[in-house]
């Protein structure tokens, strides 16, 4: 606790909303701005290290411009659970005024953080909702008297810095992330309204001011038990789907999607503001993680990395109430993270290729499957082609597990090499099959059953009978707003007993090339 001391010396919790928090004991990569508006307007600039949030305090506030370099104060260390404070701290408190979150994401640091940070020079790329791209915070010489050390945060020269004439970001983009509030609507006529004389008649909501109605309205939601902020956010524009509507969408299928979710590491891909805006992957926690959504530290190949997990509906609506609008999961559960219980192999046709060979090449996967004794499943993409999966005990390593897809997938590019393809190279699979199976590491991913995708038309990757895959099924074909209609009109679903199969995995097979040897 010696790393929050600094904080909580300064503030007193029986006055001020702000958390009191706690080293987190996870190793994470948050970062967050908040807006604050205090003696003076500026923005906290903060980055998850070592359990905490370091923390800078921006007078002028980040800008794009990477001739703009902008002082940052470094102040004391902040809890994880900061990250997503919003709201009025009270006057006369340390800090009193009003707080936003005005940008949120992940960093990645270029080189050892702790040794850039210790040397003055720490540089690190963003991927938030607002700001992206390389920055860096540069530590100035100390002055005399000078008691909290001053940086320089500058944005690197990349595809995301702006020219000077070009629109500032903290004018383009003043609202919260969080919320969607300005300051004002953020302060309130809570923090302003003087106190109401004796006999005063309560005023009715009709009555209450329009800024005060749109915030009730941003947090008034709640879906399967989990508080929604922004609920009628959209998040897929041509539909009109609002991030309420995405979360009872989920919890309609819960029956369908759990049994494919529950207990499988998780890679998100998070798009706070809809398709089409900022989109970034989350593979680790972050500040003000949801307690449905489950944290579990696990063995890596440099000591310990953490993995998210959900194991309910409530964990899958807290995803929505932070922006995920993919899932992809892992080929093997919690239960035992060495061994997997699924193995895929992802058709990605490349320019040219029609739909009908992709459904002949998913066929194709299956015969050399049930040659080996292996029974499969298909389902499609919710993008451009089809995942074939096979279910196994977990007997097998993941080594020997790619080795046989890889060896499957390579023999099947032998036999028909104007066909199929397994290198990703893109001029090399102009009107081929990418068979991609590098899906089959440890790590690796691959989109949920009956997740969303974050393109255009809200698809669905969506389990289909090997008896159903037609030219009427078109790989991005379901979606969020007919997938219902589906499901109820299906006499059983296309993928019962997919995990009470038992089979183990076979020896791989041989490619031409060590059949001629």
């Amino acid at each position: 606790m010696a790393k929050l001391a600094t904080y909580r010396a300064k503030r007193d919790f029986t006055k001020t909303s702000e958390p009191k928090g706690r080293t987190g004991r996870q190793k994470g990569s948050a970062f967050v701005i908040q807006k604050h508006d205090a003696s003076r307007l500026h923005y906290d600039f903060r980055l998850e290290m070592d359990g905490v949030l370091k923390s800078w305090a921006v007078t002028k506030g980040p800008s794009l411009v990477p001739e703009e370099k902008r002082l940052a104060v470094e102040v004391e260390d902040h809890p994880l659970a900061y990250g997503d404070f919003e709201g009025t701290i009270p006057k006369g408190q340390y800090g009193g005024g009003t707080v936003l979150l005005w940008d949120r994401g992940i960093w990645e640091p270029e080189g050892d953080p702790h040794e850039g940070y210790a040397k003055g020079r720490l540089s690190f790329r963003l991927d938030g909702e607002k700001l992206h791209g390389i920055w860096h915070l540069v530590r100035m010489a100390k002055r005399a008297r000078e008691k909290q050390p001053s940086w320089l945060l500058i944005k690197g020269d990349d595809s995301f810095a702006r020219d000077s004439g070009d629109p500032d970001i903290l004018e383009e983009a003043p609202s919260s992330v969080k919320t969607g509030r300005s300051l004002e609507e953020i302060a309130g006529p809570v923090a302003k309204a003087p106190k109401a004389k004796t006999g005063a008649t309560k005023a009715s909501a009709a009555s209450r001011p329009s800024a005060k109605r749109k915030a009730e309205a941003a947090e008034g939601a709640e879906v399967a038990g989990v508080p929604l902020t922004h609920p009628d956010r959209v998040l897929w524009e041509e539909q009109g789907l609002t991030k309420r509507q995405l979360a009872e969408f989920y919890v309609d299928i819960a029956d369908w999607l759990l049994p494919h979710l529950v207990d499988r590491p998780l890679t998100l891909i998070r798009c706070p503001s809809g398709v089409g805006k900022s989109c970034f992957v989350q593979r680790h926690s972050w500040a003000g993680l949801s307690d449905f959504i489950h944290r579990k530290s696990v063995r890596d190949d440099g000591g310990k990395m953490e993995v998210l997990s959900v194991q309910d509906i409530q964990g899958v609506v807290a995803l929505v109430q932070a922006g995920v609008l993919e899932m992809h999961v892992w080929g093997a559960t919690l239960a035992d993270l060495e061994r997997p219980d699924r193995i895929i192999f992802d058709l990605d046709p490349g320019e040219g290729v029609e739909w009908s060979s992709v459904i002949e090449g998913a066929r194709r996967i299956r015969e050399r499957l049930k040659a080996v004794g292996l029974e499969s499943f298909v389902k499609t993409t919710g993008g451009k082609g089809l995942h074939v999966v096979a279910p196994l005990k977990p007997k097998a390593s993941w080594k020997d597990v790619l080795a046989f897809t890889r060896g499957m997938a390579e023999a099947m590019a032998a036999d028909e090499p104007e066909r199929y393809t397994t290198t990703s190279v893109k001029q090399e699979r102009e009107g081929r099959i990418f068979i991609d199976y590098l899906r089959n590491n440890r790590e690796a991913t691959a989109v949920a059953p009956y997740s969303t995708r974050a393109r255009s038309g809200a698809p669905i990757s969506t389990p289909i009978a090997w008896g159903e895959l037609s030219a009427r099924i078109k790989p991005n074909g379901f979606t969020v707003l007919n997938l219902r209609k589906r499901l109820g009109a299906l006499r059983g679903d296309p993928w019962a007993g997919i995990d009470a199969v038992d089979q183990i995995l076979p020896q791989r097979p041989r490619t031409r090339r060590q059949r001629k040897t």
